[in-house]
């Protein structure tokens, strides 16, 4: 059995993603509709707290075994692949468990200091044990992203959804009669036993699957497990760290949001409805097409790291300008289709919740959103977590300034311009390090001028599109969903058209066209 390209896993974390993102709309709208607009923004207190324990536990760790098992790999020393994700899986749960213990005795001043809503109670009771299992799988995940192996990740993903959309189903009735914040916490219990049932289907694979390419011959490389922490702390506690400085700055950024619409005019009620709309339900809708930006910065880390080790800098530098290049494509789509379709697409996913003029000023942030993520995975992988850092929180910063100076005036458009003006600045700097490093030309040509012209003949016509299924006499939802689909593939083909899309590089990206140039020669 052959490794895949990094292309290749990233397509089947696209497809996984695909389907829990379908299974997480379906959940989303389920529930929205069954707390409100107000629900979901006590729902979404939650979700920071949530960003700041899981990711800043687990980023470092499964970033660090996926580099490590890639490079080890690489060199041929399959006896220290499973010895690292042991290492990684051991420090992570000791961890959890102790950052778990101190937030138990400390649940009142969360509550009620940095939360501020009494309501949130039972959610936090209900997060804080389940943390340590939640965390265990990141050390799985990246002994499968090192190894290019994805499908146990995205088995597990597809898991974790439906267990979180049954619990909710199940138990909706009982935990809604008994108030909101029950309602809420019913929603944590199931993204938390979600993510718990992750962990399981992928200690089952690890367990039981057996992968050629990474059983040990021999002891050749073999590393002392002391080394191997050693290796692994240094690493991932610089990722973890950033981590945890930005899942802050996050934090600070969302509760505020609520606070400053309060110091805007808005009554407390109101307060919680446009935060609601604008993080529970505009957001998840924008992030949708970012299973693709996130697909490819999760296997672009081992790839990198890997080309690295090996020293092929050429194929660095194409992997890494590819991925942006499919990275400022799928910016550029559904920056159009948001703000050409705002309120239809909207009013089919969240029928009368008023969500169109707040997703079609977030539509503008598409591309940002999408490239500072692509850009993050490369950063990671070229091991630059420190100045990494140092961007991000110059990003963060002018968002929390737009947010505390601005909201009050603007409202929810002054921190649209905050995400876009932050993540702009935030990507040149990126840009700065990533060229500076590995001298990759930038291909302002493929990557902004075609894109930008295939856009604007899409804004033109968009309405044309969605007007031409009138002849069918589909209901509302159809026609948005038959014409969405429709501009998507326009879209796609006026990009290969104008030579965005090279297929024959794709095909090299996923290994097909040196197959068949081979059996040509053959």
């Amino acid at each position: 059995m052959t490794k895949k390209t990094f292309i290749t896993g990233a397509i089947i974390l696209m497809a996984a993603g695909l389907v829990t993102r379908i299974i997480g709309f379906v959940y989303r709208i389920y529930l929205s509709n069954l707390i409100g607009a107000e629900g979901m923004g006590v729902y979404q207190l939650i979700v920071p707290l949530y960003a700041l324990i899981i990711l800043t536990l687990t980023s470092g760790v499964s970033i660090a075994v996926s580099k490590m098992v890639a490079e080890e790999l690489a060199k041929g020393n399959a006896v220290n692949i499973k010895r690292i994700s042991k290492v990684g899986l051991f420090a992570v749960f000791v961890t959890s468990v102790f950052v778990s213990l101190v937030l138990y005795f400390n649940i009142d001043f969360i509550v009620n200091v940095l939360l501020k809503d009494s309501r949130t109670y039972f959610s936090v009771w209900i997060l804080l044990p389940c943390i340590p299992f939640i965390a265990a799988a990141s050390a799985y995940k990246g002994y499968f992203y090192g190894i290019q192996e994805v499908t146990p990740t995205a088995v597990s993903q597809i898991v974790e959804q439906l267990v979180k959309i049954v619990i909710v189903l199940v138990f909706a009735s009982q935990f809604l009669e008994a108030g909101l914040e029950y309602a809420c916490a019913l929603a944590t219990l199931g993204m938390a036993l979600g993510e718990m049932s992750n962990l399981f289907v992928l200690a089952v694979y690890y367990r039981y699957k057996k992968y050629p390419h990474t059983i040990a011959k021999n002891n050749k490389g073999r590393t002392r497990k002391r080394e191997l922490v050693k290796s692994i702390l240094n690493c991932a506690v610089p990722i973890s760290f950033n981590r945890f400085i930005m899942s802050v700055m996050q934090a600070i950024e969302v509760i505020l949001i609520p606070r400053r619409l309060l110091v805007g005019g808005l009554n407390y009620i109101q307060c919680m409805e446009e935060y609601g709309k604008l993080a529970g339900m505009a957001m998840p809708l924008i992030f949708f097409p970012a299973l693709v930006t996130t697909s490819l910065a999760t296997t672009l880390v081992p790839a990198i790291s890997e080309s690295m080790s090996l020293k092929n800098y050429s194929r660095v530098n194409f992997r890494i300008s590819k991925s942006i290049q499919i990275t400022m494509v799928v910016g550029f789509i559904f920056m159009a289709l948001f703000a050409c379709y705002p309120n239809k697409i909207s009013d089919m996913v969240y029928p009368g919740q008023n969500v169109g003029s707040t997703m079609f000023l977030l539509s503008f942030t598409c591309i940002f959103i999408y490239l500072q993520q692509i850009l993050t995975g490369i950063m990671n992988g070229l091991g630059k977590q420190g100045l990494l850092l140092t961007n991000s929180i110059i990003g963060s910063v002018i968002r929390i300034l737009c947010v505390y100076y601005l909201i009050p005036v603007y409202g929810i458009p002054a921190y649209v311009f905050g995400i876009i003006i932050s993540y702009l600045i935030f990507c040149i700097l990126n840009f700065i390090i990533i060229t500076k490093n590995t001298g990759m030309m930038i291909d302002l040509r493929r990557w902004v001028v075609l894109p930008a012209g295939v856009t604007a003949i899409l804004v033109l016509f968009s309405k044309y599109i969605y007007s031409f299924f009138n002849f069918m006499n589909l209901s509302f939802a159809w026609q948005t969903l038959f014409a969405v689909c429709a501009y998507i593939i326009i879209a796609v083909f006026l990009m290969a058209l104008v030579g965005v899309i090279d297929w024959r590089e794709l095909l090299q990206l996923l290994g097909i066209k040196n197959k068949r140039v081979r059996n040509l020669k053959r």
